[in-house]
């Protein structure tokens, strides 16, 4: 009997933000599938030791590049699903942990898709977003009443023309271009309808009430909240 594949998010990084059922299934499963990006650094295994202990499991490395190279990405995907199937097809139960959501920007998606459309039985996990925890962190609402609220890759140069629409505004993935988000932010006079954190829940936080602080090497793991109203 083959296994099954849980795409399971875990929260942006505080370990206390793991759903019940996140923590169920990884104590369960055969295999704990890892992200694991360009450097050394498994920011989601470290989230999860701090609640299971994963050493007591068989554990799978998949390599995410961080990249906007389709073909490098495709490729990674490609054998992290290949991968994943061999050990399903042992019969084993495996756990894919995704920083966040794995239905918010998060790069398990494309593999968990490609083991779906394989025939095998997959199941995306909600965990909570960064978005609600940058949120929280700030002591502030992502939108009230009639507010719409929308998510934006803040990488993305396209971003910006959303900035004109109502709204409540989430960029996210903004790091490599934050300068030029706060740029656009400036010249939108929205500096002060923002706010941003840096590694939420994670070492290193950062708060930034005042985007004019912000280093323009900020962290991969950095969220800004733009409101139509200005943030208190």
């Amino acid at each position: 009997m083959k296994g099954k594949l849980y795409s399971v998010g875990i929260g942006p990084g505080d370990p206390e933000l793991l759903t019940l059922k996140a923590v169920r299934l990884l104590k369960e499963c055969d295999v704990v599938a890892i992200p694991k990006g360009d450097t050394d650094t498994l920011t989601a295994k470290e989230i999860v030791s701090r609640v299971v202990d994963l050493d007591a499991k068989e554990q799978l490395l998949v390599y995410m590049p961080m990249t906007k190279d389709m073909a490098a990405m495709d490729a990674a995907h490609a054998k992290g699903a290949a991968d994943i199937m061999a050990l399903l097809d042992a019969g084993k139960n495996i756990v894919f942990i995704t920083l966040g959501c794995p239905t918010v920007y998060a790069t398990c998606i494309y593999v968990h898709k490609l083991v779906l459309q394989a025939g095998y039985d997959a199941e995306l996990v909600a965990g909570v977003t960064s978005i609600c925890a940058v949120a929280a962190r700030l002591n502030t609402s992502l939108c009230e009443r009639a507010e719409p609220l929308i998510i934006l890759p803040g990488s993305y140069k396209e971003t910006t023309k959303f900035l004109d629409g109502p709204g409540n505004k989430v960029l996210m993935k903004s790091a490599s271009e934050i300068g030029r988000v706060r740029d656009d932010l400036r010249a939108r006079n929205l500096i002060s309808h923002a706010a941003m954190v840096e590694r939420c829940g994670l070492p290193g936080e950062k708060v930034y009430r005042n985007l004019e602080d912000i280093d323009a090497k900020n962290s991969y793991f950095s969220v800004i909240l733009v409101k139509e109203k200005e943030i208190k």
